[in-house]
């Protein structure tokens, strides 16, 4: 019979290998883990259920909240306005990173990412330079920023809220400030020094699409007297096609995307195709009323609205095939090219399956609906007027919400207390509203946060931290208290690069209890060493949701992220032990 410990550990073991692997949805897998834990008693119904009430989990939430209206009421045109000017490359860069590294010491720093990467693309578009050269730092300042303070990252409070359970004291202000202030100070100047080096002048997905425009659509008109005349595109049918659909009809001057089922085809009108273009010719040979034109206009970029979005880890369309997921009804566009991992993928677009860190280049309609699918898809195309500069009186309201959260932060009042009277300070003024709110809440994250405190419960009840700490004690030579803070950081590190930085320190904070207990020493350096660890993630674009976002828009492949990664993450480790060294030991 297998003991407890060791059952847990094949679990959590399981859970890694199926992260790691994308072999399901995140969410569901940390459900499946956690089920399996309560069928086998090693937690009760109890401790799963209080991670509900756990008020650490409920902060992170209304941080993403206050996020969304700050963002809302803060307008596009105050970024417009930093960056629209013609500014050298690493000043601009420079600029960018003190920037969004400010406001991730506030603010969450998913959507500060998902907010600037348009306006990144557009600078670097309107300059001439590569848009690689600028998304990794946007990304990892946000992650070093996110240090500064409790707030700053969900792995501070998800960490706060394990401590929370066992009545310990929680990490502070100072136990973030200092350190926080020094990793980041070290980490943007290295990469204000390193970026133009080490990152790829690597081509845009878009722009190489656009280029070769004519691989990804072809083109078809409906002639005189053509038999598909007055029939609705479902009756033609152009509706549920093999291996290819029907993306736009272009008539005179009217784009017509995404086409409906019952849009009525005319004499003229131009009918675009996407998918397998021998079964799109194919078609065309059934003699059926469609034919190529003499001069094709396909080229012709001019009335095209494409569109780039990336796929966030939240997305409900993960796992789901294109062809399952009614995408062009859901989201009124036309997906014709999927870039994974820094490559086009080949084949049916209907049978792809999606995954996190997708991206999409889509025909779309006039109409933005970016606002509508925010959690599913984060647009990266700017699109429209730009906004004007609100002016410092219609911010106030953000200007409120943030200097109430930041008595929170600094401990005047209590966190929960402040990021709820921020969130109220801009409801009071209009700029949220419920339905805001409502779209804001992600049940897919609040799954992973509650398991990965049930997953910390299971490793400290059935005593299988106890017998990894045995195995950190032994390496460690049974009492450096040093020795066993790097190794219980580089462990920390290392599963942070393969898993969610959330779930990593999960893992780790019964580990660091019973390290720090046997030890005999205070348990905050060994907390800070897990926190500082878990959001370490330089190296690879799994562990941190920030580094899979910039992935497909900065056209990035799995080696760009070690190549500027690996430095700065033992720039990072240098900086965070010997600072735990001097100030704590």
């Amino acid at each position: 019979m297998f003991s407890p410990s060791l059952i847990t550990l094949f679990v959590v073991a399981g859970l890694v290998f199926v992260l790691y692997k994308d072999l399901l949805r995140p969410s569901f897998a940390f459900l499946g883990a956690v089920f399996l834990l309560l069928t086998l008693q090693i937690i009760r119904p109890e401790e799963f259920l209080m991670g509900l009430a756990n008020k650490q989990i409920i902060v992170i939430f209304l941080l993403i909240g206050l996020t969304a209206g700050i963002q809302r009421n803060i307008g596009t045109g105050f970024f417009f306005r930093l960056f629209s000017q013609r500014l050298k490359p690493g000043v601009f860069r420079m600029r960018l990173m003190l920037l969004v590294g400010s406001l991730s010491a506030v603010l969450n720093n998913t959507p500060v990412v998902a907010f600037m990467i348009p306006y990144v693309k557009e600078w670097t578009k309107t300059n001439n330079y590569p848009a690689s050269k600028f998304l990794i730092p946007l990304s990892y300042s946000t992650i070093l920023g996110g240090m500064i303070t409790v707030v700053g990252t969900s792995t501070n409070l998800v960490l706060n809220g394990l401590i929370s359970q066992y009545d310990l004291p929680l990490l502070g202000f100072e136990d973030f400030l200092y350190l926080g202030l020094l990793v980041t100070v070290f980490g943007i100047s290295y990469l204000a020094l390193a970026s133009s080096r080490l990152l790829p002048a690597r081509e845009e997905n878009k722009s190489e699409i656009i280029d070769h425009l004519n691989e990804y659509l072809v083109e078809t008109y409906l002639p005189q007297g053509s038999k598909m005349h007055g029939k609705t595109v479902k009756d033609a049918g152009l509706r549920n096609l093999k291996e290819i659909f029907l993306a736009e009809i272009k008539r005179d001057r009217q784009e017509i995307s995404p086409v409906g089922p019952n849009e009525l085809l005319q004499e003229g009108d131009r009918l675009f195709f996407t998918g397998n273009s021998e079964a799109i010719l194919k078609l065309i040979q059934e003699e059926n009323g469609l034919s190529l034109p003499e001069e094709g206009h396909v080229s012709n970029y001019g009335f095209f609205q494409l569109t780039e979005a990336v796929v966030p880890a939240s997305s409900a369309l993960i796992g789901e095939k294109i062809k399952d997921s009614d995408f062009r009804n859901r989201y009124q566009a036309s997906i014709i090219s999927i870039h994974r991992n820094g490559t086009q993928l080949k084949g049916n677009i209907g049978e792809t399956k999606v995954q996190a860190g997708d991206l999409f280049l889509m025909l779309t309609g006039k109409e933005d609906n970016r606002n509508d699918y925010l959690k599913d898809l984060i647009i990266i195309t700017l699109r429209g007027e730009i906004g004007q500069d609100k002016g410092t009186f219609k911010r106030l309201p953000s200007l409120l919400a943030l200097a109430i959260l930041f008595t929170g932060i600094i401990g005047w009042v209590d966190l929960f207390m402040a990021a709820f009277a921020g969130i109220l300070t801009l409801y009071i003024f209009k700029v949220l509203n419920l339905q805001t709110l409502r779209k804001s809440v992600d049940l897919d994250l609040l799954l992973i946060l509650v398991c990965s405190l049930s997953l910390g419960v299971a490793l400290s009840n059935s005593g299988a931290a106890n017998q990894l700490v045995n195995g950190l004690l032994y390496l460690s030579n049974s009492g450096n208290v040093m020795l066993a803070l790097v190794l219980l950081f580089v462990m920390t590190l290392v599963l942070t690069s393969l898993i969610t930085n959330a779930a990593a320190v999960s893992i780790m904070f019964p580990i660091a209890m019973e390290l720090g207990s046997q030890l005999g020493e205070p348990l905050t350096p060994f907390f800070v060493a897990i926190a500082f660890g878990a959001s370490g993630d330089f190296m690879t674009p799994i562990g941190y949701q920030t580094n899979l976002m910039v992935m497909g828009p900065g056209n990035y492949k799995f080696r760009d992220y070690f190549a500027i990664g690996f430095p700065l993450t033992i720039l990072y480790s240098t900086v965070v032990l010997l600072f735990i060294q001097w100030y704590y030991l």
